[in-house]
């Protein structure tokens, strides 16, 4: 049986959809995933062997306006899992969404492999999940571990201040024959539809692959290339030439030999 928590996000519900329209059996955490009794109690009643995990405060600047919580729901969260899993004490398949956040800005495709650098709190969470994650895997083999580290995705459901949406609403708001400001400009970022982000990962879960797997399009794009593309009218952009950019663009090679006879 595969269990998911974080259901209710953006990325939780469109993997449920998948999971309906294809037949396979799945349960959601429904409780507080701090809560490590619930949570083993959940587990060991629907008889989980496979574990999607996604619960997270994910924006950044909401966790940075809410540190306490942020950590105390993506790392103790995380322990809380760690915990679960412990008491099961049986073989354990567990996917956890990691972010591209973790790594150091870079002007190449980013590997796996490249120097992890959290940028922010949010990367810093999850980077801290991760190796609590590894170092609970290398004492207790019973549990097969693949960190996926996501790439910036969009969807129709999100809101701000997640960049596409925040878009929107300023495409709805703003007189778009204004000089229209963007921030960023010049930074790339590799975007990918919700909906494929969440195909990948049923795709690296049906597979039981293992290790830690940027989840990309391998296709970096300026900020300014992303908005012309989902803009209704074209653009006067007002940028700052001088202004700091960063990169977060992803090699995807190993991830494409685990997914690419599909």
């Amino acid at each position: 049986m595969i269990g998911i928590t974080g259901f209710k996000g953006v990325l939780g519900s469109i993997i449920c959809e998948k999971l309906k329209e294809s037949n396979e059996n799945f349960s959601v955490f429904e409780g507080d995933i701090r809560d490590s009794d619930l949570l083993y109690h959940w587990m060991n009643s629907n008889n989980i062997d496979t574990m999607i995990h996604l619960a997270s405060k994910v924006a950044v600047t909401d966790v940075e306006n809410n540190l306490d919580e942020a950590y105390d729901v993506n790392v103790n969260g995380t322990i809380s899992l760690i915990k679960s899993i412990k008491k099961l004490n049986k073989s354990i398949y567990l996917f956890y969404a990691s972010s591209s956040h973790v790594y150091a800005s870079n002007e190449n495709l980013i590997k796996e492999t490249d120097t992890t650098l959290p940028q922010n709190s949010y990367g810093l969470t999850k980077y801290i999940s991760e190796l609590l994650l590894q170092d609970f895997c290398k004492s207790n083999k019973f549990l097969t571990l693949c960190i996926g580290r996501i790439f910036s995705f969009y969807h129709d459901t999100q809101k701000p201040p997640f960049l596409y949406p925040t878009l929107k609403k300023r495409f709805e708001n703003e007189d778009l024959n204004a000089p229209f400001v963007l921030h960023g400009a010049n930074s790339t970022r590799d975007f990918l539809p919700a909906e494929e982000v969440c195909s990948i990962i049923i795709k690296i879960v049906d597979r039981h692959a293992c290790g830690i797997l940027n989840i990309a399009s391998g296709k970096p794009i300026k900020i300014i290339d992303f908005v012309k593309n989902i803009a209704p009218v074209n653009l006067n952009f007002k940028i700052n030439l001088e202004e700091k950019t960063n990169h977060l663009n992803a090699d995807i090679t190993l991830l494409n030999s685990i997914i690419e006879n599909d």
